[in-house]
């Protein structure tokens, strides 16, 4: 088991030198809006990612009074204790240890504490654009499969220095196709790793949504980036007069897409708000079951003002699937009862916080 038992964060927005002890099971968190509650999950997003879920630039994270924020985790993970730290300054300077050793990347960070995130912006997965879906797959290949990250890594450099070489004023075709060539062999080698991961992850999808809901007609189909059909080195030859115009390399894995289909229309265009919600819950659970059948370990969820984001028949759902998957959740809402209401009553293993004012303060549940 896999799960996060202490937390200490100072100089992050308006929360008041936080220290935490959490439970394996539920944590749950209320407090009236503005009181700290997303800011407690950006503390945690921030320990697992190394950046904000809610940001891009990094100011607005960090205290008004203070120069850099910091967070330190203890992280329990089969039997064994992780202490984990991450401190960002304005200056855009960080440090990153994972079990007291510096390290560079958050990759290493992400790939020691895995975490999902189900807020308001959650739902751009849907209704979005294809980096959403491209993202959310890749999230997944990342955590199951070890070589993702250095193919993947392989691959940006090669489009990179193509994209360059379309940018020049002359270009020579014997250095664009030593390029392409290079191109062709990291895409196929991304492409697969993406189409093996969702033939195990669109069946656990289409499980979990029967279990939230009556929803039927769901089709979920890969689109690689370019067509299948043809190769991808004739592709990128015929395409070359489109790309020199544009300065960028037009199909290849970097264009993916993840296509959801209802009753055979787009999803996106067809399915309510609710539907919607729904929908893209299942999505994230779905990730965190097959996460858990891989590995044997559970990823974190961080589930931000769910009592506003789900009706309280489909929340009970969610928390009874995911007190099932065993996995470490953090909820917050506005009133408690809404809160408690979201996690099986039989599940023992929770802690309830009431937020108020930057502080966090531990309650009777």
């Amino acid at each position: 088991m896999m799960y996060l038992k202490k937390l200490d964060v100072h100089g992050l927005r308006n929360l008041k030198g936080i220290q935490l002890l959490l439970s394996p099971g539920a944590n749950l968190f209320y407090g009236q809006n503005g009181s700290g509650k997303t800011s407690l999950l950006e503390a945690i997003h921030l320990l697992g990612r190394g950046r904000s879920f809610r940001t891009r630039t990094l100011n607005p994270v960090i205290n008004q009074e203070e120069g850099s924020c910091t967070v330190f985790g203890l992280l329990e993970k089969e039997s064994i204790t992780l202490p984990i730290g991450v401190s960002r300054s304005r200056q855009g300077d960080f440090q990153f240890r994972v079990n007291s050793q510096s390290i560079n990347n958050a990759s290493t960070l992400a790939e020691t504490m895995p975490l999902l995130v189900l807020d308001s912006e959650s739902f751009h997965l849907l209704d979005g654009g294809p980096k959403y879906r491209r993202q959310y797959i890749d999230w997944g290949v990342f955590h199951v499969e070890h070589q993702y990250r250095t193919v993947w890594q392989s691959f940006r450099r090669a489009l990179k220095q193509r994209n360059s070489l379309l940018r020049h004023d002359r270009i020579d075709d014997a250095e664009m196709s030593v390029w392409d060539q290079e191109f062709v062999g990291l895409a196929e080698q991304v492409n697969n790793f993406r189409e093996a991961y969702l033939q195990e992850l669109i069946p656990k999808i289409q499980w979990v949504m029967s279990e939230l809901s009556s929803m039927e007609g769901l089709e979920f189909k890969h689109y690689a980036g370019w067509d299948k059909t043809k190769s991808l080195a004739d592709i990128l030859v015929s395409d070359r007069p489109r790309d020199v115009l544009a300065k960028v390399t037009g199909h290849g894995p970097h264009r993916a897409d993840l296509r959801v289909r209802f009753n055979k229309q787009s999803a996106n265009d067809v399915l309510s708000r609710g539907q919607t919600k729904i929908l893209v819950t299942a999505m994230q659970i779905a990730q965190g079951f097959l996460f858990h059948e891989r590995t044997g370990c559970q990823c974190l969820y961080l589930l931000d003002d769910l009592p506003s984001e789900l009706d309280l028949q489909h929340r009970e759902k969610v928390g009874e699937l995911l007190y099932r998957l065993g996995a470490q959740t953090f909820i917050t809402g506005v009133i408690p009862e809404d809160v408690v209401s979201t996690w099986p009553k039989e599940g023992k293993q929770k802690s309830m916080f009431h937020v108020e004012h930057g502080g966090i303060t531990p309650v009777e549940c």
